[in-house]
């Protein structure tokens, strides 16, 4: 009520429930006015709560799983029904709609596999072409990559993009074939970058 007379932060500027300067105003102004009505229980948390709705968002989401819970043991007690299987969907927003489906794991999935994803070379391909080949064909969004890999039975960092120094003395690897590089068929080298969530491994088939 106060907020639009007064307009504390200027004109025009609405209530933003996670700027704290807007929180403290109005904890502050909360608790000017239950003083005068003797109110008890004011806090800068209940504030919050209340102008970014979270205990009424709680509370229907608490309810709505409840509510399936409830219903998944109903088929299950009577055979009513399918049982769900992995995966629902609820949206409320305009009405009620549910959604059921079973997601599936893909075998040779770079997020959650552990497979090596195999990639076809040949001998006199770059290692660059390899770099470009991973953004093509995975759609990885390649930040600063990280390529390593074994030769000889010790780990060998080939490029590093992260650190200027490392860039810079690893920068000539890309220009180099597989073949000067040493790599025969079925090399393992392991992609390391900021927008993968894991390390992913790549087998190289050379042709």
């Amino acid at each position: 009520v106060l907020w639009p007379k007064e307009q504390p932060f200027g004109q025009g500027v609405g209530v933003d429930g996670d700027n704290p300067d807007h929180i403290t105003w109005l904890y502050k102004t909360a608790v000017d006015r239950a003083k005068s009505y003797n109110i008890s229980g004011v806090t800068y948390r209940l504030t919050q709560g209340v102008t970014k709705r979270i205990i009424p968002a709680v509370a229907s989401t608490n309810a709505t799983i409840a509510a399936a819970c409830v219903t998944e043991c109903l088929k299950i007690a009577t055979s009513s029904y399918n049982y769900l299987d992995n995966y629902m969907m609820f949206n409320n927003v305009d009405g009620i709609y549910t959604f059921a489906f079973t997601s599936e794991r893909k075998e040779n999935c770079l997020a959650c596999s552990r497979c090596s994803q195999e990639l076809s070379f040949s001998l006199s391909d770059k290692l660059q072409v390899f770099l470009d080949k991973i953004g093509e064909e995975t759609g990885f969004n390649l930040q600063k990559p990280t390529l390593t890999t074994v030769l000889s039975g010790e780990n060998r960092t080939l490029y590093m993009s992260n650190l200027p120094e490392m860039e810079k003395a690893l920068r000539p690897n890309l220009e180099k074939t597989f073949e000067e590089l040493e790599f025969v068929n079925g090399q393992e080298v392991v992609v390391t970058d900021p927008g993968m969530n894991k390390p992913v491994h790549f087998k190289i088939l050379l042709m």
